[in-house]
């Protein structure tokens, strides 16, 4: 009887130490919204001012986007995260001062001209990547030979050619570890990058892509303070540059839906990356998770992939292809959204959209604790996850579907 006791006693111990511990992991898991059908939304960065060959890659995404229907009858869209300047290297080179060339510059008309058209058939959606990709001044100040290279003669460089933690526009990299901007710097920068991004794309969706995945709560409410309302992450907030040059500092995690202020959060879940061998069966995987996990599939992706030579460029268009054709037929009710919607939809908590009844959102949640690593195996090992299955076996439902019907 005595040792009977005191094994139920243990195990109550253990059993809320592991819950006491994972208590925000439950919570998160719990909080985060449950949709009632699948989502996928497209994103990718780095387009915008650079080189001009982006306006057959832009041309050809829009052919190719063009040719797919949801079960709404909706196209799919690429959310660009859009690069408003790179640097002037020509009048750099001339007066020893960085000077910037913008995207409304004569030399880029031909991209923005693929980008007008690409929105106005409804397959390109806006979202602001940054003025520049970079700190000018870390640039500027760089001692490193590469860097100093990097912007010399006539052509427009590539700022994927710059060191990793260079790319990291809110943070100054110059030298390793990095350093915050000044408050004021922040400020300043944040209202002339939202203000170029107004007057280049009036009526853009109030979205940002900060640069790398590096940025700081300074920044955030210098966005905000300058109406942007939506920022999409990792799932975390890096706030610096490590000694390595990696990003650190990890503020989070982060789940879509979650609010700060008047900003609201969407999470990328995974990647469509042909160049890096992550193509349509990577991301055909990610999105059978996700929709196990009652969440919008948000892919990123990059300008590279479409934009290097013919044979990448060719393959990374086959395999894109792919990924919708065999989307489309794996999930007939499939719905297709830009950034901005899917913020606007977790913003209001619209019930056409997501699961509101708790007793339906009861078996996602027990998917995404199953899906949560080291937590899973610590209430296996405990038996919680048996007394876990009984909960959900006892009260939980499945949802009902979303309707085709609802307004693209």
């Amino acid at each position: 009887m005595a040792v009977a006791f005191l094994a139920a006693l243990f195990w109550s111990m253990t059993s809320a130490a592991i819950l006491s511990y994972y208590r925000r992991d439950l919570q998160r898991f719990w909080s985060e919204p449950v949709f009632r059908c699948p989502v996928l939304v497209l994103e990718s960065d780095d387009w915008g001012a650079g080189p001009t060959r982006q306006a057959h890659a832009l041309n050809r995404l829009a052919e190719i986007l063009g040719q797919h229907r949801d079960a709404a009858g909706r196209q799919p869209i690429f959310n660009l995260a859009i690069v408003l300047a790179v640097p002037d290297c020509v009048g750099w080179a001339a007066t020893g001062t960085y000077s910037r060339l913008r995207l409304d510059h004569p030399q880029f008309a031909s991209i923005v001209a693929a980008l007008e058209v690409g929105r106005a058939r409804g397959v390109f959606a806006y979202q602001l990547h940054g003025l520049e990709h970079f700190w000018p001044l870390a640039i500027a100040q760089s001692q490193d030979p590469v860097v100093r290279s990097w912007c010399q003669g006539s052509d427009v460089p590539l700022t994927e050619l710059l060191p990793s933690h260079l790319q990291s526009r809110w943070v100054d990299a110059t030298t390793l570890p990095s350093r915050a901007h000044s408050d004021s710097d922040i400020a300043s920068a944040v209202a002339e990058e939202v203000s170029a991004y107004k007057i280049l794309f009036p009526g853009s969706a109030p979205v940002v892509v900060p640069p790398t995945f590096v940025w700081s709560t300074q920044v955030e409410a210098a966005w905000s303070a300058n109406g942007i309302t939506t920022i999409v992450t990792p799932g975390v907030r890096y706030t610096c540059r490590l000694a390595d040059g990696g990003a650190g500092g990890i503020e989070g995690p982060i789940f879509n839906g979650q609010r700060s202020g008047q900003v609201i959060y969407v999470v990328r879940t995974d990647y469509f990356e042909p160049r890096k061998g992550r193509g349509a069966q990577h991301a055909l995987s990610a999105l059978d998770r996700d929709v196990a996990l009652g969440r919008p599939c948000i892919l990123e992706n990059h300008r590279d992939n479409f934009c290097g030579d013919d044979a990448l460029r060719e393959h990374s268009e086959a395999e894109l292809d792919g990924l919708l054709r065999r989307a489309l037929a794996n999930y007939p009710t499939l719905r297709f959204l830009t950034t901005w919607e899917l913020s606007q939809i977790l913003r209001v908590r619209d019930s056409q959209w997501l699961v509101r009844d708790w007793r339906s959102c009861l078996p996602v949640f027990w998917q995404r604790v199953r899906n949560s690593g080291r937590l899973w195996k610590l209430l296996r090992l405990s038996g919680l996850s048996f007394v876990g299955l009984l909960i959900v076996k006892a009260f939980g439902r499945p949802a009902s579907a979303t309707s085709t019907a609802i307004a693209a």
